[in-house]
């Protein structure tokens, strides 16, 4: 029972005494009757939403993927009443907000849940901005027909669901590789060819025809191609600095150019930089899956009033050039660093 029960039931009981007088005075059946029904209709309301209560399934969803802005979401809510009781006071309570906007909203929803049935609700939210959406249920109050004692259930739920920055269309611009002292000589396989001849070696299918050296396949009578050295450590490198008023265009620039550099098969890498413990994680993107995964990373980093990403980049790798940064939400070019 709450303070907001206390006055059904003061309300309730002062009708049942007026009955009751009216019964002293007048002595009619019908009051005795009715007055018996008074008396007993809390133990059956109570009773009754006791039984059904512990009964009720409520299953929360998000939407399923992701959701981009400027399109809204919508989280349902199933509530499966398998007993023929009806709960028409099932109040529920939640809170909701994107982590990069701490405000915790707090509200409140009463729904029925009828009997024998199982009903959907859909609570309609509005996205404003790209960030880690989440929801989160925290109290569930079911109450009597009467309104004289209200259930509490154990219940708690939550969920998360990133919001995509809108897609830019980003201006042609020239972007080079970064480059960096290799810890070791090794080639990989996925690093850019280079001038230097590695070897000469039999045609494999799939070689390129402009590699084969046709004075060695004249005089070996097979086809001879080319193999060249690979730079294992030449690759664009993103580095997104995430200050605090320019933030959404940061998030936008950066989603826009990771799609860009994919949909022209160019394999990147991006620079997380964590305030808290000033380290990075350099990630590698070879897919949308990638970039995805490296955009819900920053989802989950607190922006800074101006970012420091840059000046502790260039501390931890001093012998790295070419990084692309996106810095108050623009692409800076590695050429333009030195100068923004």
């Amino acid at each position: 029972m709450t303070k907001r029960n206390l006055f059904y039931i003061i309300t309730y009981f002062l009708a049942a005494a007026l009955v009751f007088l009216g019964t002293m005075f007048y002595r009619q059946p019908l009051l005795i009757v009715l007055l018996l029904l008074m008396l007993l209709l809390p133990v059956m309301s109570i009773a009754a939403t006791r039984y059904a209560y512990t009964r009720l399934e409520i299953t929360p969803s998000l939407p399923s993927g992701t959701i981009q802005l400027p399109h809204d979401l919508v989280v349902k809510l199933k509530m499966k009443n398998p007993t023929v009781v009806p709960l028409l006071n099932c109040e529920l309570h939640f809170h909701y907000e994107n982590l990069y906007l701490p405000n915790q909203i707090k509200q409140t929803i009463v729904l029925p849940a009828e009997a024998r049935r199982e009903n959907t609700y859909r609570l309609p939210f509005k996205t404003s901005a790209a960030g880690m959406f989440t929801f989160e249920i925290t109290k569930l109050y079911v109450t009597d027909f009467l309104h004289f004692f209200s259930f509490s259930l154990p219940y708690h739920w939550s969920g998360q669901l990133p919001i995509l920055p809108p897609e830019l269309e980003l201006p042609e611009m020239k972007l080079t590789k970064a480059t960096i002292e290799a810890e070791d000589s090794q080639p990989s396989s996925d690093g850019e060819l280079t001038n230097d001849l590695l070897q000469l070696r039999e045609y494999q299918p799939g070689d390129r025809i402009k590699d084969i050296h046709w004075k060695m396949t004249a005089k070996t009578d097979e086809l001879m191609v080319k193999e060249y050295d690979r730079a294992r450590d030449l690759y664009y490198l993103i580095l997104p600095e995430l200050d605090r008023d320019t933030l959404q265009d940061t998030l936008s620039v950066f989603y826009s150019l990771g799609l860009k550099l994919l949909k022209a098969k160019e394999l990147f890498r991006v620079a997380l930089y964590r305030p808290s413990g000033h380290t990075f994680e350099i990630c590698k993107i070879s897919g949308e899956e990638e970039l995805l995964i490296a955009l819900y990373e920053l989802y989950l980093i607190q922006p800074e009033i101006r970012s420091a990403a840059y000046h502790r980049f260039t501390e931890q790798y001093p012998d790295m050039y070419g990084v692309i940064r996106i810095a108050s939400g623009k692409v800076v070019p590695p050429e333009l660093i030195e100068s923004y």
